[in-house]
């Protein structure tokens, strides 16, 4: 029963945590979680679920800037290259300039992301 609760409550916690994004001030600062489809460089369709707010930060916030940490620049060179070229891809579909990209440490490349600096 208290498993139960506990995974209840998670999944109410990632609910709130949703509608808050979905509501967040445009031009404040954060980050996306990069994912992938099935370990390939296609990005996972939940990704562009989430570019609303930084695709509106562009349009509404002047010094809007955009990193993605944990992948090198984009090429065809290696799968986390082609990872890059598919997270400029995307973004650029949305109106988002393409980003800086920044290997990182090892642990940003286990879990890359896409920072948005929008706050003024």
């Amino acid at each position: 029963m208290l498993a139960l609760l506990i995974l209840t409550g998670c999944a109410t916690g990632q609910a709130a945590r949703r509608a808050e994004d979905v509501q967040r001030p445009v031009c404040t600062d954060g980050i996306l979680v990069l994912g992938f489809v099935d370990g390939g460089a296609a990005l996972a369709p939940r990704f562009a679920s989430g570019l609303e707010w930084p695709s509106r930060a562009v349009a509404e916030c002047p010094h809007a800037t955009f990193k993605v940490v944990g992948l090198p620049a984009p090429s065809d060179a290696s799968l986390s290259g082609r990872r890059a070229r598919s997270v400029a891809l995307v973004l650029r579909a949305f109106g988002i300039p393409e980003p800086v990209f920044e290997l990182g440490r090892a642990e940003d490349q286990d879990m890359p992301v896409l920072q948005i600096n929008a706050a003024p």
